[in-house]
C-alpha cells in the first residue's frame, strides 16, 4: 500500500507542476531583454570550477560520458573560434586525435549551456590548445557520443539549460530570436585567413593594458 501511495503522490506532483508551468506568466519584451542581459553576462557566464549534482544533470542529457576539466594551452599560432582546425594543426606536428564535445558555461544556479568545442588527446594526456577571448585558463568539457567525437560538424552549436520556469522561458526567447536571424558560417580556409592568433590576441590585450595604465 505504501508503494502505491507514493507512486501515486509523484504522479498528483508531477501534473501540478506540469498545470503550474503552463500557466506561468508570459515575460514581457522589457523583461526579456533585461534577463537575457544577465543570463549572458559574461562576468557570470563562466567555466564552473566544480562539478554539481546540476551539472552532472546537465551533462548527462549531452552524452554518456563524464565532464572533466581541461586546461587551456594556447598554441601563439592557434586561432579564435576554430578548435577543431587548431586542433587537426597540431595533430600534423604532434599526431593524436581530435576529441569533439562541448565545454560548459555555468550561471549559478539556474543556467548552463554547452558551446561545441573541440580538443586533443593522445597517450592518455587531454590538451585544450585554443583560447577563449575572456581569458579562461581551464574548462569543463564533454566529449559528445562516441560517433560524434571525430567532426564538429556532427555537433550541435550549442545546447542550453534551464533550472527554473523564467530561465527556461529566457531561453526558449533566445532561440527564437537566432532563428529569425541565423549566423553567417565562413568556410574553414576564410576562418584561419581572417580570426586572430592567439599571439595577435596577446599583444591586444598587453597594449590595452599600458593604454589604460597610462590614462
Amino acid at each position: 500500500m505504501s508503494a502505491k501511495r507514493d507512486k501515486r503522490k509523484k504522479a498528483e506532483k508531477k501534473i501540478q507542476n506540469n498545470i503550474k508551468n503552463s500557466q506561468a506568466k508570459e515575460l514581457s519584451q522589457i523583461e526579456i531583454q533585461n534577463g537575457l542581459q544577465k543570463l549572458f553576462d559574461p562576468l557570470k557566464l563562466t567555466a564552473p570550477k566544480s562539478i554539481n549534482h546540476d551539472i552532472k544533470i546537465f551533462c548527462k542529457t549531452i552524452s554518456d560520458f563524464d565532464p572533466f576539466f581541461v586546461h587551456i594551452e594556447p598554441e601563439p599560432w592557434s586561432r579564435q573560434s576554430c578548435c577543431d582546425l587548431n586542433i587537426h594543426e597540431y595533430i600534423k606536428m604532434n599526431d593524436g586525435k581530435i576529441i569533439c564535445g562541448y565545454k560548459i558555461w555555468y550561471n549559478k544556479p539556474n543556467y548552463m549551456e554547452a558551446e561545441r568545442h573541440a580538443i586533443w588527446f593522445k597517450d592518455g594526456i587531454y590538451k585544450d590548445i585554443s583560447f577563449n577571448s575572456d581569458g579562461e585558463e581551464n574548462i569543463l568539457f564533454i566529449p559528445d557520443v562516441l560517433k560524434n567525437q571525430n567532426t564538429l560538424e556532427e555537433n550541435k552549436s550549442r545546447i542550453r539549460w534551464g533550472k527554473d520556469t523564467k530561465t527556461k522561458q529566457l531561453i526558449k526567447a533566445q532561440e527564437n530570436m537566432e532563428k529569425m536571424m541565423p549566423m553567417q558560417q565562413m568556410s574553414n580556409e576564410e576562418s584561419w585567413n581572417t580570426m586572430l592568433t592567439y599571439e595577435q590576441w596577446e599583444s591586444g590585450k598587453r597594449m590595452s593594458n599600458i593604454q589604460i595604465g597610462n590614462s
